[in-house]
């Protein structure tokens, strides 16, 4: 079931948890925790997580601290969920190329009225039987129309410690990507509404494994996330899919049905 860094959660509050981190997650965040001073910490990305606020820009990060893999198998996971932290943070502020910013561009997007570019990553856990999932929700705002989000997922195997590609989870030879692709399309327009776009659903579930390359455990169904824009417009939101595990039995491996 999914779990919060901060404890447990029923089911249905989890569900409903990685929808409000994204919609309102990064606008609450800059809204409430903003600071009237600006101070940059002196060292790198150290710890769990990671604050700072500098003139034109907030940044706020977390990530587990420890996982329930075995010791070589959990200084690995972390590693690589502080290298994702690290990096979104660094492509953040490659982006926002904030050290080089012409006394136009500050009055442009009205940094010289306070406003900031905002950064924010958080994160859930879902386990199954088998997995242990850890789940990235990043949000920026960089000052246009609107917020962007996006999601990283890392899928670990509770037995090996094994980090688990998509293409891991399914039996050598078999046509999951074709599988993934229809079950989507079939199940997508219902959870989408009215507001669905079917050019766009269409092209974000082609049988492609990109499309669908965050995914996650949450007991026996597999979740796929789909980013805003990916396969519904952004009024729509992000969108998620639980596909039970049954639906796929005959192509997952042994140990992930």
């Amino acid at each position: 079931m999914f779990l919060v860094h901060y404890g447990h959660m029923r089911k249905e509050t989890a569900l409903g948890a990685i929808a409000g981190i994204i919609i309102l997650g990064g606008v609450v965040f800059y809204a409430a925790t903003r600071p009237a001073s600006s101070q940059a910490p002196a060292s790198p990305l150290s710890g769990t997580s990671y604050v700072e606020h500098a003139q034109y820009y907030d940044i706020a990060a977390n990530y587990a601290s420890s996982t329930p893999l075995a010791s070589g198998a959990n200084t690995t996971a972390i590693a690589q969920m502080k290298q994702f932290v690290s990096g979104t943070i660094a492509q953040f502020k490659a982006d926002g190329n904030f050290a080089n910013l012409t006394a136009a561009d500050v009055k442009t997007l009205g940094l010289d009225q306070g406003r900031k570019e905002t950064l924010e990553i958080k994160y859930l856990m879902a386990s199954s039987p088998r997995t242990i999932s850890y789940i990235f929700t990043v949000y920026e705002d960089t000052l246009g129309a609107h917020g962007n989000t996006f999601f990283h997922t890392f899928t670990f195997d509770t037995s090996t410690g094994a980090p688990l590609a998509l293409a891991d989870l399914f039996a050598p030879g078999s046509d999951y990507l074709a599988t993934l692709s229809a079950l989507s399309r079939a199940k997508l327009p219902k959870i989408i509404g009215d507001n669905g776009n079917a050019q766009m659903l269409e092209s974000g579930t082609t049988p492609d494994a990109k499309n669908f390359s965050d995914f996650f455990f949450d007991n026996h169904n597999l979740v796929v996330l789909f980013d805003p824009y990916k396969v519904a417009p952004y009024s729509s939101g992000p969108q998620t899919l639980y596909i039970p595990t049954s639906e796929l039995a005959s192509i997952l491996k042994p140990g992930y049905r």
